[in-house]
């Protein structure tokens, strides 16, 4: 597959492992983040098709990471992932416009199944 994903998470082993994930399910463009500052910058330069926001990171760890990336594009297909699965959390970002909200550690299958439903812009 060619869509272009950027993946956020400040745990290297967090990226890792969906990097692993992404792979066995055909995706191999991805580029990684591992802070707001770079994942603004990457966003702007790379322009990809999909984003995996972590909530948590060192210098963001509310939804405004995910707010200022939907301002640069409002249509930009993002999904949040967090190891904190708070209904309140997942809510906030559902109304704050991310597509989905996965929560780690997370079923391989369940992960690329949210992926490509989104891709595909069908309901999760």
């Amino acid at each position: 597959m060619n869509e272009k994903i950027l993946l956020v998470d400040d745990a290297k082993f967090a990226r890792k492992v969906a990097i692993k994930s992404l792979q066995n399910g055909g995706f191999d463009n991805v580029i990684q983040a591992a802070t707001a500052a770079e994942t603004m910058e990457l966003f702007e330069k790379e322009k990809p098709d999909l984003v995996l926001l972590d909530i948590t990171l060192p210098d963001n760890s509310d939804l405004t990471l995910l707010e200022n990336l939907l301002k640069k594009k409002p249509d930009a297909k993002i999904i949040m992932t967090s190891a904190i699965g708070q209904d309140l959390i997942i809510e906030d970002s559902i109304k704050a416009g991310a597509k989905a909200f996965v929560t780690k550690p997370y079923l391989e299958k369940e992960f690329l199944e949210v992926i490509y439903k989104v891709l595909e812009e069908k309901e999760v």
